[in-house]
């Protein structure tokens, strides 16, 4: 049963499908009074994991942790923006709920198109989890029990690093997390700011969908959509599970989110409205025994 305050649920219903601007805004300021606080846990802010600015990770644990499973989040933006901490409430809410749950939250920023283009953010991903891998008992965690988790943008990048056979992040992590991504390329389906980072050749499009290089990978992988997701990224989460299927002669755990929104699921994090936290948690004690 939902958690969620009933005038929040009709207002998120009223919004509808879509991801924009305005909802992002909406979504944030109806969630942010709802985030429970989260007393003891010690945060290192803006850790390079690269010399660009934009190569920076939050960290959150409790103290005296050691060999923690690590939960690294990756936020969305467009391609072109979002940040790991776009205020005192988002997305210190991810990170400080994982560390509340024992394990060590890490929030990440990667390079933003236009300035970058594919693979250069999932590029970052995989210098960043190298990082993080190499300092893991310093933030009280352990290297053998990394989940990536990526959402809308982030999702898609973290998507890439996974099976991409240049990148190979399956090799690194013990799970992976992908929330609302967008994970293959149609040029009727191209928006511009899909395109500025992708590129706009069809002929390329096969190569940097991360749907194309599911087969031969093994890691574990949740999908999660949200009840009023748009179409464009609603349909790529059910491809991306028909490709899974197909990979483990299994279906994988596919999450609808109800009442939710694009934005809302994500700033639901940290609420009492645990539909989607306590399936996260779920998935990643199942990976990082």
């Amino acid at each position: 049963m939902s958690s969620m305050p009933e005038e929040i649920r009709r207002a998120l219903k009223e919004m509808g499908p879509g991801a924009t601007l305005e909802m992002n805004v909406r979504s944030k300021a109806m969630f942010a009074p709802l985030v429970e606080p989260v007393e003891g846990v010690v945060e290192r802010l803006d850790q390079a994991y690269g010399d660009h600015p934009r190569q920076q990770f939050d960290v959150y644990a409790q103290p005296g942790a050691s060999g923690a499973p690590i939960v690294i989040y990756i936020p969305g933006g467009g391609f072109s923006g979002g940040d790991k901490r776009q205020d005192e409430t988002f997305f210190r809410n991810v990170g400080r709920f994982f560390a509340s749950r024992g394990m060590v939250g890490i929030t990440a920023n990667y390079r933003l198109s236009p300035e970058v283009s594919w693979p250069e953010a999932s590029q970052d991903l995989a210098a960043l989890v190298a990082h993080v891998k190499a300092q893991a008992a310093s933030f009280g965690g352990d290297a053998r029990r990394i989940v990536i988790f990526g959402h809308s943008a982030g999702a898609a990048h973290v998507a890439s690093y996974v099976f991409d056979p240049d990148l190979r992040g399956h090799d690194e992590v013990a799970g992976v997390i992908l929330a609302s991504g967008l994970y293959v390329l149609r040029q009727e389906e191209l928006r511009p700011n899909v395109a500025l980072y992708f590129g706009e050749d069809e002929a390329t499009f096969a190569r940097r969908s991360a749907l194309s290089h599911v087969p031969g990978t093994k890691v574990p992988v949740l999908l999660s959509v949200a009840e009023f997701d748009p179409v464009s990224l609603a349909t790529p989460t059910f491809e991306m599970a028909i490709a899974l299927t197909r990979r483990d002669g299994a279906p994988p755990p596919v999450l609808r989110i109800d009442d939710h929104n694009h934005f809302s699921c994500i700033c639901g994090i940290g609420t009492k409205d645990e539909r989607f936290s306590g399936a996260l948690l779920a998935f990643i004690a199942s990976c990082t025994p």
